[in-house]
């Protein structure tokens, strides 16, 4: 069982809905360099190892979508890691 001391921690790191704080960025940064990884080493080995810019471009595009993806889904979860929902 999670202690209330737990919880409390977890809920000030949470951003209200609507609003993002400087954890969500830090973590949506870590989500595109991610999705780099692993779109580029996929490419790299889809294109037998030639790295020109047809094959950086969708793992440019993969890495912006990732992060902004993972910003919004942050903005539109209130504190209490509800999806859709205002603060009550």
């Amino acid at each position: 069982m999670v202690s209330d001391d737990v919880c409390l921690k977890i809920n000030k790191m949470r951003s209200k809905f609507l609003k993002l704080n400087s954890r969500d960025l830090i973590n949506g940064i870590i989500v595109a360099i991610f999705c780099t990884f692993i779109t580029g080493f996929y490419q790299l080995i889809a294109n037998g190892g030639v790295i020109n810019w047809l094959t950086i471009k969708p793992v440019v595009i993969a890495a912006i979508g990732s992060g902004v993806a993972y910003l919004t889904k942050n903005l539109l979860t209130n504190s209490k890691g509800q999806f859709m929902k205002g603060e009550r």
